[in-house]
Formats: C-alpha cells, structure tokens, sequence
C-alpha cells in the first residue's frame, strides 16, 4: 500500500495544481469547500490551535454538507492549545482510516458515509473572545482516479466564540467572487468538470440545523467559444444551490456544442444573480486526464481552485 501511495503520489505531481486559499488560513470558521468519501479514497483534515486556546480544550463545530441535496450533518470535537489534530473524513465504518495517531487525545467528529462528495466548515465553539483560532488543511488521495492535491482552508477571519459571536459561524460573505474563465480541454485527452461552492453567510443555518440553500445562477453571457477563439452565441443558464457540479455542457447550447466541437473550448462565466444570502462562489476546477493524453500525465486529476478575473 505504501509504494502504491508513493507511486500514486510522484506520478500526479507532475500535473497537480495547488487550490489556493483566499487570505489566511488562520480563523474562528475555516471553509473547506471539497472532500470525496469515494471507495479506496482519502480525504484527510489536519487542524491545529493557537496558543491562548483554553485549558480545558476548543470546541470544534464540524458542518459537514453533502450530496445531491447538500444535506447537513453536524457534530463537535476537540482541540487544545497548540494542538494537531489529523483524521480521515470518512468514518472507519465508511472508509477512513481515524486518527493518523491513534493515541492523539484530540476529538474529531467523522463523516459516516461513503462514496459522497462536498464541503466541510469548522468552527470553535469556546465561550473566550479571541481564543481558539484555528488553522487547517485538506489532503485528498484518490488512487482509482489519480487525484492528488492539498489545500488551505479558507478563513472567514471572525471570531466564532459562543454565544456573543455565534451569528459569525460560518459567515463567509466575504467571499464575493463571480466570474470565471471556465476552459476545457479536448474532450478525447481530458474530462473536465467544476465543483462550485456558494459562498455567503451560512450562520443561520449552521444555528438551525438547517442545509445551506445560498444559490448562484451562473451565465454563459450569450456567447462560447471554441479552441480557435471562434464565437457561438446562445445564452444558457446554470443554477447552483448550496453547492454543485457542472460540466462544460451545461453551459451550451446543443447548437453551441455542435458547433465548439471535441477540441475543446472557453466559457466566460458570470453570476448573474445571486438568492438565498449568496454571495460569491468559491469554483474548484477537476481534470480527468484520458489514456490517449499518454504518459505522464494519463490517469491522474488535477484539481484547483479557479480565479475571478474580471472581464
């Protein structure tokens, strides 16, 4: 298992994109907008304090939304000053592998389900203004698809602590980008899809036990092109709710599809509304590259976060 890991993971770093992290990875609520129970995957969080955690330990809010339907599922953990907690996502039941130490006294709260996809908030939860801030990272190791990648959570940069700071859990609203330069490659070297995550204040929710509905309505803005910079015009819409896939087709016509073709092609992308408190989308960009791509990079996905420029 181990040389199968190495292999895995020597192999997928020539092509791997880093997901970067808007701002510090150091806050009271840490988005991590994607993790995958898959069978024969990994996805491994490594949290740790600061140093005026308090004595008796940081509560940690895990909200973890996932599926289809973006559901919600949520526990708590455990953390002390100056403390790392690394755990699988999954549960043993489902997967995982439990604490990377097994005699860490920390406390992580798992995911009970296999073969899902979505994104994960933590939050302290400790009644002390200005204690328990908390940094993290994501690691996610797919030997079946040949996904290697790790990334920083992302900050929401608020104090989280309970009860004078609890509508600041999970409030990412700062996050405000929405527009994308959304290009793919020839579809016989790469599979390309997107996981998109709406970002906005996620507070009420969290507090309610409630799914996170914030939505994006993203656009094509009348208008694709092909790998020739040859425009097709027709305008098409795609809704996403909490969080979602999309495919390069979902933003074309069948006119438009015809017409850009297999040798792949750019969308210039933008929200064009924004429902339910959402206001930016945090877009992660896989590429699942095909055996007639050849050696190096067949077999491996590359993952990364996308960039909002503006247009």
């Amino acid at each position: 298992m181990k040389k199968t890991f190495q292999k895995t993971l020597i192999a997928a770093s020539v092509g791997i994109v880093m997901l970067s992290a808007a701002g510090s990875a150091s806050a009271n609520s840490l988005l991590f907008p994607y993790f995958t129970t898959t069978t024969g995957a990994q996805s491994v969080l490594s949290l740790s304090s600061n140093t005026t955690a308090t004595a008796g330990g940081e509560t940690l809010h895990y909200v973890y939304n996932y599926g289809t339907g973006c559901t919600h599922f949520d526990g708590l953990g455990k953390v002390t000053s100056n403390d790392v907690l690394q755990h699988s996502i999954a549960s043993t039941a489902a997967g995982g592998f439990g604490k990377a130490v097994a005699s860490d006294a920390s406390t992580p709260f798992y995911f009970p389900l296999a073969n899902t996809q979505g994104f994960l908030v933590v939050s302290t939860r400790t009644a002390l203004l200005g204690a328990g801030v908390i940094s993290g990272d994501m690691a996610i190791v797919d030997p079946t698809t040949g996904l290697v990648v790790s990334y920083a959570g992302i900050s929401n940069g608020l104090p989280t602590d309970a009860p004078a700071n609890n509508a600041n859990e999970g409030n990412f609203s700062g996050i405000t980008d929405q527009s994308f330069n959304l290009s793919f490659y020839a579809s016989a070297l790469v599979t390309t899809s997107w996981y998109g995550v709406v970002a906005g204040n996620m507070s009420a929710a969290i507090q309610a036990g409630a799914n996170w509905t914030g939505a994006a309505t993203l656009t094509n803005n009348g208008v694709v092109y092909n790998n020739d910079e040859s425009p097709f015009s027709g305008t098409v819409t795609k809704v996403l709710t909490c969080a979602g896939t999309v495919l390069p087709s979902d933003l074309m016509t069948t006119a438009q599809q015809a017409a850009v073709g297999t040798n792949g092609g750019l969308i210039h992308s933008t929200v064009s509304v924004f429902a339910n408190g959402g206001t930016g989308v945090v877009m992660g960009k896989l590429q699942t590259i095909l055996p007639a791509a050849g050696s190096p990079f067949a077999g491996k996905t590359l993952f990364h976060r996308e960039q909002a420029p503006a247009f």
